[in-house]
């Protein structure tokens, strides 16, 4: 199998020559000062650090990334304290990432170690992973394999954990040593084998009765684990012959694979505790990690990203399967929808026997079906499982046995021996049956076709199998547009949000520039978060607010909808007569938008995604589906059913015959759903505001602890130096509770000019802009919680105190539902507030005789001047 470098690949490579060129000379520098330094200790000198050194000419000559300009270089010490060169390579999923790490191990031994023959662990993030590296890099036959062989002269061993290791191997061979993140991130790491006594570890550590060597090689590396035998008959320190203090000794190169899931603590001090020379990660996200606080407080650790490939490099090189073609199917009836993606699967299979027989190249397409449930006593009959699509693929549609492969949980079909090598001729799979064990590390570029069965109840699945379907056969196109693209299948899904899900997807596998138009909810989580702190004179300040609880007897835990909202209301005696007239009886055939998802050159490449063709199915009222399409609204089944089944009968005395209710489903059940919304708001709200009349649920501080408190630390993604919020005074602002405030942390400028405005009251005590989702919140009668914007503490006449809670919203949002529901939730919360009577007044600081009282309002920006003033008074 030959191998081509791509033009991306070759600019990585060629990104990493002028890095590791500087890196040897920042080395040779940094090593004759300490030389010098040791010579001459008087002199003072101090080595600088190479790769901080390095780093920062890379950026000088513009040779970093530039989304990564602005980031600063993250040092990496190995265990004894000495600087690390650590970069990072961002290739997106299916970039061949394998290849540039094996392409990258000859430069960094070349170019900067000098050697053609040392010890490289390589580490991945799962088991996946693991055997498909294992099996490229012990095939002979495999341009990796073979990539290794020419760097070290026909000396590689290929090893794993528990394989013997001798020194005189290490010297005179290229070992890599395949280790998963799990075997070295353990807690308990002495029960690892690779940090026991081994008795098959020889030739790196001093014989077991020299105890002077061993205190020297302790020396020298003072991180190697050791038996402390002070206490015994042998009062030295004796070195283990363990695989970790081999390692130790060795200072590998190492490769990691999928370099953002390596970012916990333990996980970074084990692999450094390896006392690597250099490490190179490779992930489709790098992920940076912020600060930490409290008796061992951590800086920031950015990822050293040095080179970054776009999505686009790789379409542009025929990596991905692109347009991605989405069908979705609106049917009730979920054998349609898979009888259609086999339709598509017999064309592909037409073309590629087509293909193969002008070109001589195999292709076999696959389908991945994604179904509700798996396990054997999850075979409700309501749900589509597993064995029900595999029982109709061969009952019905004929499919052999062999063609079908469960990957579940509980079941692995892809494990046996004769379905390990998809990509194989005498391999017989056509269809993989799954619900979202397909994950990171599965690699066929086979898969063609995705038909979601379970898409409207488990978007989040479908999303990380989109990236399955998405790469190309022998990463070359074929020129045959139907074997060049991919398809999406979709059942009783919303359009809108799969086309969503699939651009998520892409963003996941490292594909995010194909998605740089779609907003995102968390644009400032890549600087990494920064912790800030309370002001000197709130720091001991206790401060609690009410939450709403559901109290029963002497219990009170705060109020969960599901349980004590959605669950209660009672949808007995409905009247469904009203909501079937209002459904014609001629509606028109469904058709269903075919969408192209495809790139387009617009001064820029990006995504788009258009209808390019209806196609017709012939639909039945179904029941079953309607029944299933209303529980996340009607939870209780046996009153769902009755719903459904009243509502076909208003519909049948209206004159409806099958083939209207079947043309009229979709219609039917998008009507019942919001006709039963409406309803179920309506219900909920009569149930909560009865229930806080009768007491069962409060809004109020008790005294024994059940109250939200507020924390001592908040998040800033703000970086440090940046523009702090200037008070009216013109200085800082001096009354936030959290300090420094810059501009950054608010969205708009109204709530900056709000937040000017609440510090420089003179009744205020303090005020809190409550931006985390993870912050306080009101629960009302809908599933939502209210989160206000801004909390503050005030003092009153006659020593009172008040607190108020304040949600803010848009002037274009007055009136809605959303902003109307808000309002009336939190006015009821302040006419119910109240104080639980106690006896220890002093476990609420904020909280003196009389009680506080609590306000919650909703203030819209445009009133705020003339509403805030009543606030305060």
């Amino acid at each position: 199998m030959a191998l081509r470098e791509l033009d991306y690949q070759g600019r990585v490579l060629a990104r990493l020559d002028d890095y590791l060129t500087e890196l040897a000379a920042q080395k040779k520098r940094s090593d004759d000062i300490a030389r010098v330094a040791a010579e001459h200790p008087a002199l003072g000198l101090t080595a600088p650090d190479f790769t901080a050194n390095t780093w920062e000419a890379m950026r000088k000559a513009g040779n970093l990334p530039l989304s990564r300009q602005q980031i600063p270089f993250s040092p990496r010490l190995d265990g004894l304290n000495r600087p690390v060169p650590n970069i990072v390579f961002k290739v997106p999923t299916g970039g061949g990432k394998t290849f540039l790490a094996v392409a990258a191990l000859s430069k960094i031994f070349g170019r900067y170690l000098g050697q053609n023959r040392k010890f490289v662990l390589w580490i991945v993030p799962n088991e996946a992973i693991y055997a498909q590296t294992k099996r490229q890099l012990t095939d002979r036959q495999h341009p990796y394999r073979q990539m290794l062989d020419v760097l070290s002269g026909n000396a590689v061993r290929i090893l794993e954990k528990s394989d013997q290791l001798d020194a005189r191997d290490v010297e005179s061979h290229l070992c890599v040593m395949l280790l998963m993140l799990q075997s070295g991130n353990r807690e308990n790491r002495d029960s690892l084998k690779m940090f026991r006594d081994r008795g098959d570890v020889h030739g790196f550590f001093p014989p077991e009765g020299d105890q002077e060597a061993h205190e020297a090689a302790l020396e020298r590396t003072p991180n190697l684990d050791c038996y402390d035998l002070g206490d015994s008959a042998y009062p030295w320190r004796q070195i283990k012959d363990s695989l970790g203090n081999a390692l130790r000794l060795i200072r590998p190169v190492v490769v990691m694979d999928e370099g953002h899931k390596a970012v916990s603590e333990l996980a970074f001090a084990t692999l450094y505790g390896f006392n690597p020379c250099f490490v190179l990660e490779l992930t489709a996200t790098p992920k940076d990690v912020a600060p930490t606080t409290g008796k061992n407080p951590k800086p920031a650790r950015y990822s050293n990203v040095l080179v970054e490939v776009q999505g686009i490099d790789l379409d542009r090189e025929g990596m991905i399967k692109m347009p991605l073609n989405l069908d979705p199917r609106s049917g009730s009836d979920w054998h349609a929808t898979l009888t259609a993606a086999l339709g598509r699967l017999r064309e592909l299979d037409a073309a590629a026997r087509t293909l193969q027989a002008d070109t001589g190249r195999y292709i076999r397409p696959i389908l991945l079906a994604q179904v509700e449930r798996t396990g054997n006593d999850q075979r409700d009959g309501a749900h589509i499982h597993a064995l029900d699509v595999r029982e109709w693929l061969t009952n019905t549609a004929g499919l052999d046995e062999a063609e079908i492969a469960i990957k579940t949980a509980d079941t692995n079909d892809l494990a046996a021996p004769e379905n390990q090598d998809l990509l194989s001729p005498l391999n017989r799979i056509r269809v993989i049956i799954t619900k979202q064990a397909l994950q990171e590390g599965w690699d066929c570029p086979f898969a063609y076709v995705l038909c979601a069965l379970a898409a409207s109840s488990n978007l989040s699945a479908m999303t990380q199998l989109v990236g399955r379907i998405l790469r190309q056969p022998s990463a070359q196109k074929t020129g045959v547009p139907l074997l060049d693209e991919s398809y999406v299948i979709t059942h009783h899904a919303d359009t809108a949000k799969v086309v969503e899900a699939i651009k998520k997807g892409l963003e996941e596998d490292g594909m995010s520039d194909l998605v740089r138009e779609i907003r995102t909810t968390d644009s400032s989580a890549s600087s990494g978060a920064r912790t800030v702190y309370r002001r000197p004179q709130f720091a001991r300040t206790q401060i609690y607010l009410p939450l709403v609880l559901r109290v029963e007897g002497d219990e009170a835990r705060p109020l969960r909808y599901e349980e004590d909202i959605l669950s209660a209301i009672d949808w007995q005696q409905i009247d469904l007569a009203p909501l079937a007239a209002k459904i014609p009886d001629n509606a028109s055939a469904a058709e269903q938008q075919m969408q192209r998802i495809r790139l387009v050159d617009s001064g820029g490449e990006r995504i788009v995604s258009e209808a390019v063709g209806a196609s017709q199915e012939r639909l039945v009222f179904d029941t079953a589906h309607a029944v299933r399409m209303i529980s996340d609204i009607v939870p209780n089944a046996w009153w769902a059913r009755e719903i459904v089944g009243d509502l076909f009968m208003a519909l049948r005395t209206l004159g409806f015959s099958d083939a209207a209710l079947g043309r009229s489903s979709g219609l039917i059940v998008e009507e019942l759903r919001k006709w039963l919304e409406e309803l179920r708001t309506k219900r909920a709200e009569t149930l909560f505001r009865h229930e806080v009349a009768e007491g069962r649920i409060q809004f109020r501080l008790r005294a024994d602890g059940r109250n939200w408190q507020l924390p001592e630390t908040a998040e800033t993604f703000e970086p440090e130096g940046a523009d702090q919020l200037i008070g009216k005074s013109g200085g800082p602002l001096e009354k936030s509770l959290f300090s420094p405030i810059y501009k950054g942390d608010f969205s708009s400028r109204d709530e900056r000019d709000v937040a000017v405005y609440l510090d420089s009251q003179k009744a205020l005590t303090w005020w809190h802009r409550n931006v985390a989702r993870s912050h306080y919140s009101v629960q009302g009668w809908r599933r939502e919680k209210v989160y206000p914007d801004f909390i503050f503490a005030m003092q009153q006449a006659e020593g009172k105190s008040k607190l108020v809670v304040l949600e803010m919203k848009g002037n274009h949002l007055a009136g809605n539902d959303d902003t109307e529901y808000k309002k009336a939730v939190l006015n009821l919360m302040t006419t119910a507030f109240a104080e639980e009577p106690r006896q220890r007044i002093g476990e609420l600081e904020l909280v003196h005789a009389g009680g506080p009282t609590v306000e919650c309002d909703l203030v819209l920006f445009p009133e705020w001047k003339t509403r805030l003033p009543d606030l305060m008074k």
